[in-house]
């Protein structure tokens, strides 16, 4: 077990920063104000620096980035804002000169930490310009990396060797799980399909291929980087980090690589589960036993291609983007199916070295501007992370906050701004797709050919829209359409022929290479044979693509299963980044195995009517949320009959409650001598 626990890194949340006076200098003179301001309290202890000095200092730039809030400086006459910014140039020298009277020093007192709840909730409302209350507080403090997830279920026993985990799954989701069972002492073993640690980002190598999450806040909170290149970060940067996660986790004895699992079966009468695992490098197959298995596969793992006839007789190189392999594009015809996420990436990335490249969009996709240029972090900001003190927990609690509130407001249905706003759905709504729309027609010209082509026939957010990588430059999605060698075309494909695409206008675009940026296939768990109990089978329960589950992706009839990114669990109103959900979910999953602990019991298994009821309350809440409203928009969010199956329809406050703290009452736990007992009785 890992000697390093996430709780012992959190004894002192940030120890003691001892920096040279003049590097301390040279690099607070760059910092944002507001970050200044929130140092100087920590290392000072001294609330009333805040009542002083908050009001005389301009709002940091992230909330220009985020198009929300006030200006970085009041508005007012030239006057005005001269002296404004002389009594802000006043204040930054007092608490530059403050904290280099701190910071030089060897002998410093503890910093001011999330043990004083009162005093962060004063610099958090200072922080975010407005008052937060105490849950949603909570909720952000833990996200930040201010303190670990709260222990809910108190751990008054080990877990007993019997009760060992399968985990699926070595990218975020399967190494945070690793992590949290490590921390709290379960015997695990991780099983990828892969032949390294990643996930996604291990299987995703295409030209340009990135995370469009702030950097500063897709990781995990108790492992903030301080060394993000990009406010992007790129994938290869991404998996890196994982990989370093699981070495300082001390997780990568307990890898195990090339090891898909195929089958799995629970077997009652020894209370686990049987693992079939498939050597992918070795084509052997094993069986492994589990008490639990906790699943971190994803749910986007398989390329997915357009139904189009003939797709294999194309003479030329044929590539999807979710199986990259180098194809030489240098000169080349190209030809690029798709315009999402992983199509933008690689136009943007191989549009300057192609000779022609043809961009076949089957739909428009609301695209926003990038508002960070080329995106690099600034060796001053790296600098600050790495020596100011709490730099990094308040530069992610800020992200968090305001991608919180965004987030919810651009998916919720405002049916009084409706009558009045055929084409957004809320006045936030509205704003992005007026940003959105500006872009197009700041970029092409209103009115123009390509302008009608890019503009969505759909509300903003109907289907998951995507960031521009670069801006109108070189590297920049919107750039490289503009460009004579590159040719947007519309119409639907018709079928693939040897020498390239025909398309339902009877055209034929000649190409020496076809790449697939079609997305990949919405699997929860399909590829495995899942056998529950009394031989009922996963994928009978969720047929027709319909998956349903309780809290820590629990299913009746299916004891010990914990799926994280299971249905409805997707990221979209609010949290801001997949690893929200990740942790999230996770910590829910490890609170409910520590009641299996505290009971020592054997096995848990929600109710069939908590399952009914989880879901009757999402379908409620889904109501009133864009996918349901929207129809136009085709998106993998919703399946064949018009369900919303991916994202949460909660708000990110709200689903963090719902999985803080398990219910006894809404699961069944079966004891030592095989008796099932429900707690709810």
């Amino acid at each position: 077990m890992a000697q390093w626990r996430v709780r012992d890194r959190f004894t002192n949340c940030v120890q003691p920063s001892v920096v040279e006076e003049r590097e301390l200098r040279e690099h607070l003179e760059r910092a944002e104000g507001l970050h200044l301001l929130l140092s100087a309290v920590h290392v000072t202890r001294d609330l009333s620096l805040l009542d002083r000095h908050a009001a005389k200092l301009s709002r940091p730039a992230i909330f220009s980035t985020f198009a929300r809030g006030k200006a970085p400086a009041p508005r007012g006459t030239a006057e005005e804002k001269e002296a404004f910014d002389r009594e802000e140039h006043q204040v930054r020298a007092e608490l530059i000169e403050l904290l280099c009277s701190v910071l030089t020093k060897r002998e410093q007192q503890s910093y001011l930490g999330a043990e004083d709840f009162a005093a962060l909730s004063k610099m958090a409302d200072v922080a975010a310009g407005s008052h937060i209350d105490e849950q949603f507080l909570a909720m952000c403090l833990e996200q930040a990396g201010f303190e670990p997830d709260e222990r809910t279920i108190n751990p008054t026993k080990v877990p007993p060797k019997t009760l060992n985990l399968a985990i699926i799954g070595a990218g975020m989701t399967g190494l945070d799980a690793a992590v949290k069972a490590s921390d709290r002492g379960f015997e695990f073993e991780v099983f990828d399909m892969e032949s390294g640690i990643g996930g996604l980002w291990w299987s995703q190598t295409y030209p340009g291929v990135a995370v469009d999450t702030p950097s500063a806040l897709y990781s995990l909170s108790y492992d903030l980087n301080p060394e993000w290149s990009k406010f992007f970060p790129l994938g290869e940067e991404y998996q890196r980090y994982l990989i370093e996660l699981a070495k300082k986790f001390e997780l990568t004895d307990h890898l195990h690589f090339n090891s898909e699992i195929t089958r799995m079966e629970w077997i009652d009468a020894d209370q686990v589960w049987e693992l079939t695992v498939l050597d992918t490098a070795e084509h052997t197959v094993s069986t492994v036993r589990a008490a639990a298995v906790v699943t971190g596969a994803g749910h986007l793992n398989r390329p997915k291609y357009p139904d189009v006839v003939d797709r294999e007789s194309f003479a030329g190189a044929s590539v999807h983007t979710a199986r990259w392999r180098d194809v030489d594009l240098e000169g080349k015809r190209v030809g690029v199916v798709g315009v999402g996420a992983a199509g933008i990436q690689v136009i943007a990335a191989i549009a300057d070295s192609v000779e022609h490249l043809t961009v076949f969009q089957r739909q428009a996709h609301w695209v926003s501007p990038n508002r960070q240029g080329d995106g690099v972090v600034s060796d001053d900001v790296r600098w600050l992370r790495r020596h100011l003190p709490f730099y990094m927990q308040w530069e992610r609690f800020l992200i968090f906050w305001i991608v919180c509130e965004m987030s919810y407001a651009l998916n919720k249905i405002d049916p009084e701004w409706m009558k009045d706003h055929p084409k957004s759905i809320s006045p936030a709504n509205d704003l992005a797709m007026q940003a959105s729309l500006n872009y197009i027609n700041g970029t092409f010209g209103e009115g123009s050919e390509l302008a009608r082509k890019l503009t969505p026939d759909f509300v903003f957010g109907g289907k998951r829209p995507v960031r521009d990588p670069g801006s109108v430059e070189p590297g920049g999605y919107y750039y490289a359409l503009m460009q004579p060698h590159v040719e947007l075309v519309t119409d639907p494909l018709a079928r693939v022929l040897k020498e390239g695409i025909a398309t339902a206008d009877g055209a034929v675009h000649e190409l020496d290479v076809i790449i697939w940026a079609t997305g990949m296939t919405l699997d929860f768990l399909s590829t495995i044979e899942i056998v529950g109990r009394d031989g009922v089978h996963l994928s009978e329960v969720w047929a027709d693509n319909n998956p349903r589950s309780y809290l820590g992706g629990t299913v009746p009839g299916f004891p010990n299963l914990f799926i994280n990114d299971g249905p409805n669990t997707g990221v979209a109103t609010g949290g801001g980044g997949h690893n929200f959900m990740t942790e999230t979910v996770d910590h829910y999953i490890f609170e409910a195995l520590q009641l299996v602990v505290e009971k020592e019991a054997t096995s848990i298994e929600v109710t069939q009517q908590a399952h009914d009821e989880h879901n009757e309350l999402i379908e409620s809440l889904m109501e009133d949320l864009i996918w349901t409203y929207e129809r136009r928009a085709d998106t993998y969010y919703r399946n064949q009959a018009g369900r919303i199956i991916l994202p949460s329809p909660f708000s990110a406050q709200a689903f963090w409650n719902l999985c803080h703290t398990p219910d006894e009452a809404q699961f069944i736990f079966q004891d030592r001598a095989g008796v099932p007992t429900s707690t709810s009785e």
